[in-house]
């Protein structure tokens, strides 16, 4: 019984060297892979340290390349100029508003900052920068054309020109764009003066989304159907939601039916034949209402000998004085 005991402790002792020897062998791989772990960390973060160092190095060399040869260099100072403003302002508020000095760095001047302030004027409908080397800037403009004056409440009777306050009217183009231009310019002076209109959310630069103006532009480009040597605008009441009163260069005054799904062809039709008929005799309208399909109210300027024989006094037979 102790010899078979003694056995098996014997075999047991036996097995104990190979297994520490083995654990050695699993912690000096342990070790080694380890050490090669490190070693490729290492490896890869000197790798991108020489590559960040080179990145630098090389951005420098640009930076001091594009100093020298492009931002420093007297070949690119801006020189030209070219501008076509079409009235929408001087090239003097232009250079002030851009920034683009003569003598400053082509590749110095901001573009981007120039957009979006001409982006930012009403009066322009669309515009364009151009750079050309070495030397040029070519800006281009398309302003937007004004159609109508607006006046404040109870100027209706006023000419343009006398309703006109640079930085506080307002005028719109075709689309119904709002302006507010600062300063007077000769072709605002001949527009349709408009009345009846709110500019309580009216804003330069957006599209006024009003009924009455709607109406009035509706009228205007109608209108312009007509030779303008015959007929031209001067000044329109849209204040009533079912009539508009325009007003021609001759002081007539003329209703249109504006009211749901009207006929302005043949409200145009009617003022057509009458413009004729003025034209064939001479003639002169006061007044006329073309709401009516039929027996068009019309009212003519009376001429001089008109006038003398309806304001003449009627003569009366003298009494025969009484004899005595």
């Amino acid at each position: 019984m102790n010899t078979s005991r003694n056995t098996s402790g014997n075999r047991r002792k036996g097995v104990g060297p190979a297994r520490r020897q083995h654990l050695l062998e699993v912690n000096v791989r342990t070790a080694s892979l380890k050490r090669q772990r490190r070693g490729q960390a290492s490896g890869f973060l000197w790798k991108i340290a020489i590559c960040l160092i080179l990145t630098a190095f090389l951005a420098l060399g640009v930076w001091i390349g594009c100093e020298k040869f492009f931002f420093k260099n007297p070949e690119y100072a801006l020189r030209h100029l070219v501008t076509h403003l079409n009235g929408v302002m001087t090239q003097e508020e232009l250079v002030k508003l851009t920034g683009f000095t003569e003598g400053k760095n082509i590749f110095s001047l901001d573009l981007e900052m120039a957009n979006q302030k001409l982006a930012s004027i009403p009066e322009i409908r669309s515009f364009s920068i151009e750079r050309t080397l070495p030397d040029t800037i070519e800006i281009g403009m398309e302003p937007r054309t004004p159609v109508f004056l607006f006046v404040t409440p109870g100027e209706s009777e006023v000419s343009s020109q006398e309703s006109f306050i640079p930085g506080k009217s307002f005028l719109c183009d075709k689309d119904g764009v709002m302006m507010r231009p600062a300063r007077l310019d000769d072709k605002f002076l001949g527009l349709p003066v408009v009345s009846g209109v709110s500019l309580t959310n009216a804003l330069p630069g957006k599209k006024l989304e009003n009924s009455s103006l709607a109406t009035a532009l509706m009228l205007r480009q109608a209108i312009s159907e007509l030779p303008e040597e015959t007929f031209r605008i001067t000044s329109l009441d849209v204040s009533k939601p079912y009539i508009a009163v325009v007003t021609d260069a001759s002081g007539a005054k003329f209703t249109f039916g504006t009211l749901g799904e009207v006929d302005m062809p043949s409200q145009l039709a009617r003022l057509s034949k009458l413009l004729g008929h003025c034209q064939e005799t001479g003639r002169r309208i006061q007044a006329a209402n073309l709401m009516l399909s039929r027996n068009t109210p019309v009212t003519f300027v009376l001429t001089p000998e008109q006038v003398a024989d309806k304001i003449a006094p009627v003569a009366t037979p003298k009494k025969n004085p009484k004899h005595n």
